[in-house]
C-alpha cells in the first residue's frame, strides 16, 4: 500500500482543530503529523517532520496565514482554510502560491475531496468563490484606472486627497497646508473631476477599499 498523505494542520482553534484531526484520521490515506496553534509552531514542528500538505488558517496569533504560505509551498503543497473568503484575500493566498481555499463552513465530503485534490496537484476553489473572484478580477481595470488618475494629480493636490482621507473639513485641511479654505475648496472640485467622483465621500471609500495611500 502506498504511504498515507502526511498533513501539518495550523489552526488557533484546538476545537475546531480536534475535529479535523478525528475526520482525517477515518481516512486510511491521510494522516496528520503536526498540529499546530501558529506560524511559529508549525515552522518549528516542520523542521523535523516532513509533511506533503499543509492546511493553513489565515487568521492566526503574531503572524498572518497568508504570510506564511511563499514560505511554506517551496516544499510542500498549501491549502488554506478559513472563514474569511472575501476575493482579495483568495487572491493573495493564490498568488502566493496556495493550492486552494476552502471555507472551514464547507462538509466533510468537499473538504476531504479539496484535500485530495490539493495533494494531487490540482487547484481547489469552490464555484461560488470562483464566481465571486471572477467577478472581482473584472473589477480590477477599475481599480488599476482609478490608481492611475491617482498618480496624475499633482503634489499638492495629493496632499489633499490624503487629509480628505483622513476626515478632515476644508477647513481643517486649509489650515493644515496654510492655504485659505477657497483654495482647499478649488482643490477639492479639481480632484473629484481628476478622479472621475461625485463627491469626497466616496473618494474616501475608494481610497480605503483599493488600499491607496498619497
Amino acid at each position: 500500500m502506498p504511504r498515507p498523505l502526511a498533513i501539518a494542520l495550523c489552526d488557533d482553534h484546538p476545537v475546531f482543530r480536534g475535529g479535523l484531526v478525528n475526520l482525517l484520521h477515518q481516512e486510511r490515506e491521510l494522516r496528520v503529523v503536526i498540529e499546530a496553534g501558529s506560524t511559529a509552531e508549525l515552522f518549528a514542528q516542520l523542521a523535523t517532520t516532513p509533511a506533503q500538505l499543509v492546511i493553513l488558517d489565515i487568521q492566526l496569533p503574531s503572524e498572518s496565514g497568508l504570510s506564511a504560505i511563499e514560505r511554506l509551498v517551496a516544499a510542500r503543497r498549501v491549502l488554506v482554510l478559513s472563514a474569511f473568503d472575501q476575493p482579495n484575500l483568495v487572491k493573495q493566498a493564490l498568488k502566493a502560491g496556495a493550492q486552494g481555499f476552502v471555507r472551514k463552513d464547507a462538509s466533510p465530503r468537499v473538504l476531504l475531496k479539496a484535500i485530495r485534490d490539493a495533494a494531487a496537484g490540482r487547484t481547489v476553489l469552490a464555484a461560488d468563490l470562483a464566481l465571486r473572484l471572477a467577478e472581482s478580477l473584472r473589477a480590477e481595470p477599475d481599480r488599476l484606472d482609478f490608481e492611475r488618475r491617482v498618480r496624475a494629480l499633482t503634489t499638492r493636490q495629493r496632499e489633499v486627497v490624503s487629509l480628505l482621507a483622513d476626515g478632515r473639513s476644508n477647513r481643517e485641511v486649509a489650515g493644515k497646508l496654510f492655504v485659505s479654505e477657497g483654495t482647499i475648496k478649488n482643490h477639492v472640485t479639481q480632484i473629484l473631476q481628476t478622479l472621475g467622483v461625485r463627491d469626497r465621500t466616496r473618494l474616501a471609500v475608494l481610497l480605503a477599499r483599493y488600499g491607496i495611500e498619497c
